[in-house]
């Protein structure tokens, strides 16, 4: 029995001894090779991530852009029974009294909106100094055809993304003025 208990102490601090040497070149080469293999895991797809958060922010961004520029523009355009006048980059509509403006609010006498973009701002002037309607917009032009009026927006990329391509290419709005044309064919 003392043979076997002395067996055991031995045992016992050589593990002990072989524990405080460490790990062998082998061991750590391993341990290396493992953590540098998870850590490429984590960055590419920590990359990849990042990437198509990216391209959502830049789609979010355009199609907030177009479809606030759509919803503006037709709403000014389809209740004016004036034709407006385009001008370095600049649209004039004459709006009646008791219509919604630009800003949001309902007009007691008739107005003027001049719509101009300044930086990336989308600005509206009633008469009361320019306000920004909308940011974001990298570019706008405004053309009148007949009765026809196309703006074309140029949404505003994402840092890192490309401007003027896929989500941020520009997009024609086209509004033709119902009153105008309303007016005109109960005139004839």
């Amino acid at each position: 029995m003392q043979l076997i208990l002395n067996f055991l102490r031995g045992v016992t601090q050589m593990l002990k001894h072989k524990k405080q040497q460490g790990f062998s070149l082998v061991e750590i080469m391993v341990a290396l090779a493992l953590s540098s293999v998870l850590v490429f895991g984590v960055a590419s797809v920590y990359v990849s991530i990042k990437s198509v958060v990216l391209t959502s922010k830049n789609i979010e961004n355009a199609q907030e852009v177009l479809r606030f520029s759509a919803l503006t523009f037709t709403r000014s355009l389809k209740q004016t029974s004036i034709k407006p006048t385009v001008a370095a980059n600049q649209l004039s509509v004459v709006q009646r009294a008791n219509t919604v403006a630009c800003t949001g609010a309902l007009q007691g006498a008739d107005y003027t909106e001049v719509y101009t973009l300044n930086g990336i701002n989308l600005q509206c002037d009633i008469g009361a100094g320019a306000q920004t309607i909308l940011t974001g917009v990298q570019a706008i032009s405004f053309s009148i055809v007949r009765n026809l009026v196309s703006i074309t927006v140029t949404p505003k990329a994402q840092p890192g993304e490309p401007d003027g391509v896929g989500p941020t290419a520009p997009q024609v709005i086209d509004v033709a003025l119902s009153l105008v044309i309303l007016k005109k064919a109960s005139e004839s």
